[in-house]
């Protein structure tokens, strides 16, 4: 039988409950020999000296009466340690249930700062980074916990922002040779005496930079999705992934992958730039891994305060370990449709982050027949909140 694993609060109060029993038991057995002790026994001579015999008591029953009073009293004893030993009894356990409640109590008041650093520690995210615990009290272990937490969210905050503005920098700053290379590729590719050798070379050039370009366009994505929300108006999500999938007919109709909607209308708030490229990718990650010939399913659907979309395509079946290791950065999946570019393994990796920058989650799966089916859910908003037409 498994048992459930006991918490600090009850292990502290059944500490303190068992000491407190303990120490009460002690106390209880030392009154007990005492009282037994003070009370002990009466003997016919500690009588003789308490009652002098006169001489209309010398005959017969004298020797008798005696040992009456003498069973007398040490009944007498006997009762009172009795009554003694069970109103004690009484009062330990009404008083051990005192203080196993009293125990519970204090426990609950001396784990509530390390309650508040768990919550805090849990909710911790990227983008959250910058709210600190703040513990209020006496200057204890408890408070430079504390202190020492708030120190290592502000090195993590710091070390994220870094890293943040490094790959945005970084991104821009690529732009630049790449727009310088691919307009010399146009221009050799343009030239009416360039050789047959310098149009190949020109157009390889050109493939590169394309490519290139894709790849910084995808870590300005990341990047700022990871970063604060630069825009947070109502949106229809239905109506956004609507204009997302016409724009993937053609490359669906390439492939020969047939398109399959249905959309109800579903509010949320957040950026609209950065929701577009979180459909965009699923939608083209959805083709680009099929097979020819295959299928697309794209819904949005409201589920219990959520905004749900979810994009299932056919394809071959993954492990469940290859679908969780797509949501890392540069991790490619296999299968991609012959004669399309691979990609950079960036796609799932921005709606991952874009879904956790607006307070929502993404799951997949890969059904034994073979594909996948990605899901995200975002806080779902009221559909006053969307502009009338």
């Amino acid at each position: 039988m498994n048992w459930p694993r006991p918490t600090v609060r009850l292990r502290l109060t059944l500490l303190f409950g068992g000491l407190f029993i303990a120490s009460s038991v002690l106390l209880l057995t030392l009154t007990y020999g005492l009282l037994g002790q003070v009370l002990s026994p009466l003997d016919p001579p500690e009588l003789g000296d308490i009652v002098a015999p006169s001489a209309d008591q010398e005959g017969e029953h004298e020797g008798s009466f005696d040992e009456q009073l003498i069973e007398a009293r040490n009944e007498e004893r006997v009762a009172a340690l009795g009554a003694v030993l069970t109103q004690s009894l009484i009062a330990l356990v009404l008083t051990s249930a005192g203080a196993m409640g009293l125990g519970w109590v204090m426990a609950g008041r001396v784990l509530r700062p390390i309650r508040q650093m768990t919550a805090h520690a849990r909710r911790a995210s990227e983008a959250t980074l910058g709210e600190r615990i703040g513990l209020r009290g006496p200057p204890d272990e408890l408070q430079e916990l504390s202190d020492t937490i708030d120190a290592m969210l502000g090195r993590l905050e710091s070390a994220f922002a870094a890293q943040r503005w490094f790959a945005a920098q970084a991104s821009h700053e690529l732009r630049t040779p790449l727009a310088v290379m691919g307009a010399e590729a146009d221009v050799a590719l343009a030239a009416a005496d360039a050789t047959e050798r310098e149009r190949r070379l020109g157009a390889a050039v050109r493939v590169a930079v394309d490519r290139s370009e894709r790849l910084v366009d995808g870590l300005l994505a990341l990047s700022r999705s990871e970063s604060t929300l630069r825009d947070n108006s109502p949106i229809d999500l239905a109506e956004l992934v609507g204009d997302i999938v016409g724009e993937q007919v053609r490359a669906a109709d390439a492939m020969g992958v047939t398109l399959d909607l249905a959309l109800e209308t579903v509010p949320v708030v957040g950026d609209r730039m950065l929701l577009e490229r979180m459909v965009d990718n699923l939608v083209e990650n959805a083709i680009r891994h099929n097979h020819r010939g295959g299928w697309v399913r794209v819904s949005v659907a409201p589920e219990a305060g959520w905004a749900v979309l979810q994009v299932a395509n056919g394809g071959s079946a993954l492990q469940p370990e290859v679908v969780t290791a797509l949501f890392e950065p540069f991790r490619r999946g296999h299968g991609e449709a012959p004669g399309r570019q691979r990609g950079f393994g960036l796609g799932l990796a921005i709606v991952r982050s874009v879904a956790k920058a607006h307070a929502g989650a993404v799951e997949a799966t890969s059904p034994a027949a073979g594909g996948m089916v990605v899901t995200v859910r975002l806080p779902l908003a009221s559909t006053s909140a969307l502009p009338r037409a």
